[in-house]
């Protein structure tokens, strides 16, 4: 969807307004009136989902846009902007959230080394060029539009929807100049997969030369518009790749201007003017650049506290934790996120994601399928042709319809249990511990993932799920029995950062692996062994380690006493120190060859015990 920065940045980024109507004061009223009801309505989603970056309220009587109030960390929602657009509710909730990932990204920005020189260079570009300014607005919604996908999934047939029959029902662009073509075409069939745009001949060869180039091991236009990628990376890529086409193309536009109407030199701005102004007001991107210029300079010309520290450490207060925890989690999120697994080309957390949205396909009701013609059923679907039969002698003619039901094979555990063990030795610090927290965290950003969309489709299953997990940690001490998580299907993110902080140091003084083994065989008791045996419960153990175990025997004893009770153990053995674990753990062992690999083996091992489920 094309929204672009129609909010008010307050005190420390540049106030950008929107053009928009002029209210009357019997309107006002009314306005933060729907703005209040719809701001409650959706309290808990959009707190769900800024995640603390941001406070939302309703935006006062006077204000009718958005606005964004970062000295009090605060959004200002006026729906009335999308409604008078014909926006639905489930549209405006949408763009709201389109909105927050704009706002978010400058602030990031502004916030970076070097973010004020880059974000006044950017600046001055929209200022210079129009056709910058359309081509960024295009790039930077293609980013907005996957950020907010990507967290609430379900807004994807909604997104699709809105590019097809509001934003752009008509795909022949070839009345517009070449350079507006080829912006509006890498919006639209970036977020409509398979619907190719009509464009100029030489425009397409511009896009597929676009969709040729690859970084990172992703096409350019997918690596730069990534949610976890930067604004200044994006911008820098868009710069370098994507605006000398727009530029050639702007000069093509210019020669056939100069041919036709002998207007090839002057101002491009006022030369394609028109054009601009309908490009606009579909991707509803006319903000003058004039109040973003002046807002900066205000801005530079404050005293400047970050907001984001405000943002972080309120969230972190909230969730119980530190804030320089919560920023390290976040930074391993991000990394999981650029973690590619090479011969697919999906990053792990999107191929477990992927996995999981299987298994609930498969547990989905069974659908209602007709079977026709019969010769009995519920619908008479050819009368003509049963009086037709009758009159020939034909009494039992298949003229009817009947529904069958069909159900999708697989197997239908209704509970699974994870156990994820980790080594906190002091053999492990450094890079291995790095990679054991990243694994760890990927375990639970993809089991968090999958509890949530398990809830949400409950009620659509035939036979429903309950994903529960727990962790543990060994390190010599009697905290080796106690789980960091208890076995449970919550995740709560304050829970997940705790447990990546206790994973980022190393005390133990011994491989105690044997302790925990022996607490979670002790936990397995006669009801659990029970729903084992019934087909009810899968129940897998992972335990990552780095070297030889302190008490190898014990290790074994209780390995093979959890598997006699149907318990799927696996050791995973960290870099070659961690070999020995492949003769502890057999036959259930895997070795991860570089610290680095861990991730991907744990990734393989949840794809490949979760697939029957």
């Amino acid at each position: 969807m094309t929204i672009n920065d129609n909010i008010i940045f307050m005190d420390k980024l540049p106030k950008i307004i929107p053009p928009s109507p002029q209210l009357n004061p019997a309107s006002e009223g009314a306005g933060h009136e729907q703005a209040l009801d719809f701001v409650e309505s959706h309290r808990d989603y959009l707190d769900h989902y800024a995640r603390g970056r941001v406070n939302f309220q309703p935006a006062p009587p006077e204000l009718d846009t958005f606005a964004f109030d970062l000295k009090e960390n605060i959004v200002y929602i006026n729906d009335r902007f999308y409604r008078r657009l014909g926006f639905s509710d489930e549209e405006t909730l949408f763009a709201t959230c389109h909105e927050l990932e704009h706002l978010t990204e400058k602030a990031e920005m502004l916030t970076e080394r070097g973010g004020e020189r880059k974000f006044t260079s950017y600046v001055k570009k929209i200022e210079d060029s129009r056709a910058y300014g359309l081509l960024d607005n295009c790039v930077a919604d293609i980013r907005q539009n996957r950020a907010v996908v990507a967290r609430t999934p379900g807004f994807a047939d909604l997104e699709i929807s809105l590019y097809r029959e509001d934003l752009f029902p008509e795909t022949d662009f070839t009345g517009e100049p070449r350079h507006i073509q080829f912006a509006q075409a890498l919006l639209r069939e970036a977020r409509v997969p398979g619907e190719i745009c009509q464009v100029d001949p030489e425009v397409r060869v511009k896009l597929d030369q676009v969709k040729s180039v690859v970084k990172g091991g992703l096409p350019l236009l997918a690596a730069m518009t990534h949610p976890a990628t930067p604004m200044s990376t994006r911008v820098r890529l868009q710069d370098k790749y994507l605006w000398p086409i727009c530029q050639e193309l702007l000069e093509k536009d210019k020669e056939d201007k100069k041919k036709n109407k002998g207007e090839g030199e002057g101002d491009p701005n006022e030369m394609f003017k028109d054009a601009y102004e309908r490009a606009e007001k579909k991707v509803l991107s006319s903000v003058p650049i004039r109040d973003i210029k002046k807002a900066l300079e205000e801005w530079q010309a404050t005293p400047k506290e970050n907001p984001l520290d405000v943002a972080d450490r309120e969230y972190a207060e909230k969730l119980g934790v530190q804030t320089e925890d919560i920023r390290r989690y976040r930074d391993i999120v991000k990394s999981l996120e650029k973690a590619i697994n090479t011969e697919t080309g999906e990053t792990l957390i999107d191929e477990l994601h992927q996995i999981f949205r299987r298994i609930i396909s498969r547990r989905i009701k069974p659908a209602m399928k007709p079977r026709y013609p019969t010769e009995e059923g519920e619908d008479l679907i050819h009368p003509g042709e049963l009086v037709a039969s009758f009159k020939g002698g034909n009494l039992e003619p298949k003229v009817w319809e009947t529904m069958e039901v069909r159900e999708k094979p697989g197997l239908k555990f209704g509970e699974v249990e994870i156990t994820l063990v980790c080594d906190r030795s002091a053999s492990m610090l450094g890079a291995k511990a790095i990679e054991q927290n990243k694994a760890a965290v990927l375990a639970m950003e993809a089991l968090k993932r999958f509890s949530d969309d398990l809830e949400n489709e409950r009620v659509n299953m035939e036979s429903p799920l309950e994903v529960r997990s727990e962790i543990y940690a060994f390190q010599a001490t009697g905290e080796d029995r106690i789980p960091l998580k208890q076995m449970s299907k919550e995740l709560e993110e304050g829970e997940r950062v705790k447990v990546a902080k206790t994973l980022s140091t190393t005390p133990g003084l011994d491989t105690t692996d044997y302790a925990t083994l022996e607490a979670i065989h002790a936990g397995v008791g006669p009801e659990t062994r029970e729903k084992i045996k019934e087909g009810i419960l899968k129940k897998i153990v992972i335990v990552f380690t780095d070297g030889v175990s302190g008490n190898a025997v014990e290790v074994k004893r209780n390995s093979k006493l959890l598997r006699e009770k149907g318990v799927i153990v696996i050791g995973v053995g960290i870099t070659a120190e961690g070999a020995p674990a492949v003769e502890t753990y057999a036959p259930e062992a895997r070795l991860a060859e570089t610290a680095e690999k861990l991730p991907f083996v744990l990734a393989d091992l949840l794809k490949e015990h979760l697939a029957d489920i």
